[in-house]
């Protein structure tokens, strides 16, 4: 059947693309012209996914069946489950762009990733429960390393900043692992705290954080110890455990309210696990 209103479609992308922010005004729009039109999948085909990889320069009414990038931008989990189980896209592959890949962190990036800075839940929780999804992938190309510790470094400004919420489901979920190690055999845990004793020594120069930022890596420290990351865990880089990093680190930087925190947690949950 012949879909109708594509210029409707069209002229909605317009919108879009004019307020790259108004992320669910769209959704809505192109789910309605979607319940309408319920031959959209027809649209999607392997030369105009090909046609549409690259970062988006047209408002085609094409271009959200057949890029999952930016159907996650969108919101459109129908969409992005059908280029999954149907079209049968990659999850793990750097291959797509979406409306924010002029930011340089997120051009050719994975999916998850945009996934993260989408801030949706539900699009999230599908990409981890994809068979063969692959968590020894960081951020960047040239890292090597876990999902899992890439995350603790989106509190930086220079990239876009991950959802608290969509942060702290991405933690909690149950393929997670809290432990996972790094090139240096550093946990999640580990990384964060050096990081933060770098910036509360500000000697962090390389990833300049403002208060916000700081008081946002803080926290993912916290929930890291909240789902049960081992504050018992060896720091590779000094020899000794994270508790006793912690306390070390509270020992230089005595009126910082966030060590104060942090270790206060450690120290509840020695407590709580040597009563057990």
């Amino acid at each position: 059947a012949k879909l109708k209103g594509i210029p409707h479609l069209s002229s909605k992308w317009d919108i879009f693309c004019d307020n790259l922010h108004v992320f669910d005004k769209c959704r809505d729009n192109v789910t309605a012209w979607m319940q309408v039109n319920t031959g959209w999948r027809d649209r999607c085909t392997d030369e105009n996914m090909e046609r549409y990889k690259g970062i988006p320069l047209r408002t085609e009414a094409n271009l959200v069946f057949n890029n999952p990038a930016v159907a996650i931008e969108i919101g459109l989990l129908e969409v992005l489950r059908f280029h999954v189980e149907e079209k049968g896209v990659d999850v793990n592959r750097r291959f797509w762009n979406g409306f924010n890949s002029d930011n340089v962190h997120l051009s050719n990036d994975l999916l998850i990733k945009l996934a993260l800075f989408r801030g949706d839940i539900d699009i999230l929780d599908f990409l981890l429960s994809v068979d063969g999804f692959d968590f020894s992938r960081m951020g960047e190309e040239e890292d090597e390393g876990e999902l899992e510790h890439a995350i603790i470094f989106s509190c930086f400004e220079e990239y876009r900043l991950v959802n608290e919420q969509c942060f702290k489901a991405f933690i909690r979920h149950p393929k997670v692992n809290v432990e996972a190690l790094d090139y240096f055999g550093c946990t999640p845990l580990c990384a964060g705290l050096h990081l933060l004793d770098r910036w509360t020594s500000r000697d962090g120069a390389r990833f300049p954080l403002t208060s916000a930022g700081f008081d946002r890596l803080a926290g993912r420290i916290l929930v890291l110890l909240e789902v049960g990351a081992n504050p018992h865990a060896l720091d590779p880089m000094n020899r000794i455990s994270l508790i006793d990093y912690a306390r070390s680190a509270l020992g230089r930087h005595t009126e910082s309210r966030h060590w104060r925190a942090i270790v206060q947690k450690m120290e509840e949950m020695s407590i709580s696990s040597a009563g057990e």
